[in-house]
């Protein structure tokens, strides 16, 4: 017993547990959801511009915005940067088509031809849409951004026309919630009253950047990555003209001759310059001479040599290409695309078209979210009743509209499958398909009747068809060769056709 009692197991004093009722067993508390932001901001403290009243925080980019203004610059001059901007917007810029899966027929088409009726008038310097579509890509692929502005009419029934602001003259300022609010700098003087930055209205102006791994909404420029290569290419370019002014395309002539001697009543700097004048004469001479070919001086007084230089420069393409290599990857595109010649197979040509298809796809993607901001502003202030909007790209060229038509036909087959199996159903084969919802509840043609006898249960028994002619086709011409000893055919080859 006094064991027990060592361990507190005394029955006899023990008393009843009694249950506090005052303070019941608490319960992990829950915690509600706070508005705002729980995190701080990831900028360097001495990263922020305090100019406007109240030393509001201004985040600013990571970068050096004045790269965008030198790649404005270099776009106009430089034949590399040049053709891969061209290519970017010539390439992504497919034309466009505007749908609107939420509203009825009738109010899609009256919102489509509104659209096509006022969007000519938003810009008179460019071809319409698809003319302010080529300026989006072009300054998304030097900016690393699209800023724009939509500005209403005085009546407010509509846009007046969109203007693109500069991004490098745009900056955010971080709210208490973490929203980025944008300004533009001022750059006007407007006398006492001017103000630093302008507040725009996130209503009509559209900001949206490119790519960038912070939390700061400024768009990286996509070329900026080139910057280093175009250096080289420039101090290259620099060098072999230096070489052709001092050596010529092929070589340089070296004439000599010979000394005159001085005679006696002439002085040091007398026998000097006429010596310099034999010398430029000489010069002339030879230089007048070598424009038809022919060449004249006396034997053992002169003496004619042609030095070449690009037998030594055979293998100067191979650092060039190197650094032209290095360009097209800071730039984002293919090698072939600014000359460099290198030597790929049929694979590699296959993975850097699927890249550069992936390239546009992301271009047209940001271009959209544009386009839908405009034309959602647009149908709004003339009083439409929008419910959304789905812009879709025609396709760059038209092997990649048969490949796309083959991929689409593969996945109707797929999807015919899985529906006739009862394992989706029509809402599911809209959805997968790239539609909201099916036009009919039910197929408008049953199952029994599309493959009822004489139907075409295989999309592709068509094509089937005419492979099963031509092999029948080349069977009956090999017959034919072998049964004639002396074929017609010029070649007397009796391979098939």
């Amino acid at each position: 017993m006094k064991i027990l009692k060592f361990f507190g197991f005394d029955r006899r004093n023990r008393s009843p547990i009694q249950e506090n009722k005052a303070n019941p067993p608490s319960k992990k508390e829950e915690v509600p959801i706070s508005p705002g932001r729980v995190s701080e901001p990831d900028d360097d403290p001495g990263n922020f511009i305090h100019t406007l009243k109240g030393l509001t925080q201004m985040v600013t980019p990571s970068f050096r915005v004045e790269v965008i203004q030198l790649l404005r610059d270099l776009y106009k001059v430089n034949p590399d940067v040049n053709i891969a901007l061209q290519d970017m917007f010539k390439l992504a810029n497919t034309g466009h088509n505007i749908t609107f899966p939420n509203n009825t027929d009738k109010e899609a088409d009256k919102m489509r031809d509104h659209l096509s009726k006022v969007s000519s008038k938003w810009s008179n310097y460019t071809a319409g849409m698809d003319g302010l579509v080529n300026k989006m890509i072009v300054q998304l692929m030097i900016s690393g951004a699209i800023s724009v502005e939509a500005v209403p009419n005085e009546k407010l029934e509509g846009l007046a026309t969109v203007l693109f602001l500069k991004p490098d003259r745009i900056v955010f300022k971080r709210e208490n919630n973490g929203v980025y609010s944008p300004y533009q700098r001022n750059t006007l003087w407007n006398g006492s009253n001017k103000q630093d930055y302008i507040k725009l209205n996130t209503e009509t102006y559209c900001y949206v950047g490119m790519y960038n791994d912070t939390d700061e909404p400024y768009g990286i420029p996509p070329f900026m990555a080139s910057l280093d290569s175009l250096k080289g290419q420039h101090d290259m370019k620099t060098n072999f003209k230096h070489i052709m002014e001092i050596c010529g395309m092929v070589g340089f002539l070296e004439a000599l001759m010979e000394k005159p001697q001085q005679k006696p009543n002439e002085n040091v700097e007398a026998y000097t310059r006429r010596l310099n004048r034999e010398l430029i004469r000489l010069k002339q001479n030879v230089r007048e001479g070598m424009k038809d070919g022919v060449v004249t001086g006396y034997i053992d007084d002169h003496q004619f040599k042609l030095n070449s230089t690009s037998k030594e420069m055979s293998n100067i393409d191979k650092p060039w290409n190197m650094n032209q290599q290095s360009v097209a990857n800071g730039l984002g595109v293919n090698g072939n695309l600014i000359g460099v010649q290198a030597s790929i197979g049929e694979g590699a040509t296959g993975i850097m078209l699927s890249k550069l298809i992936s390239q546009l796809k992301n271009i047209q993607m940001i271009v959209s979210y544009v386009l839908k901001f405009i034309y959602e502003l647009e149908l709004r202030l003339a009083g439409f009743d929008c419910k959304g909007i789905s812009i879709t790209w025609g396709s760059s060229t038209i092997s990649d509209e048969v490949k796309i038509q083959q991929g689409r036909q593969y996945k109707i087959q797929n999807l015919d499958l899985l529906y006739k199996a009862g394992i989706i159903s029509q809402y599911q084969y809209a959805w997968e398909m790239g539609y909201d919802s099916p036009s009919e509840e039910e197929p408008r043609v049953s199952l029994e009747d599309q493959f009822a006898k004489g139907g075409n249960s295989d999309p592709q028994e068509g094509t089937k068809k005419k492979q099963r002619q031509d092999d029948k086709n080349q069977s009956a011409r090999r017959s034919r060769d072998k049964n004639n000893p002396a074929p017609s055919r010029g070649d007397q080859n009796t391979k098939s056709r």
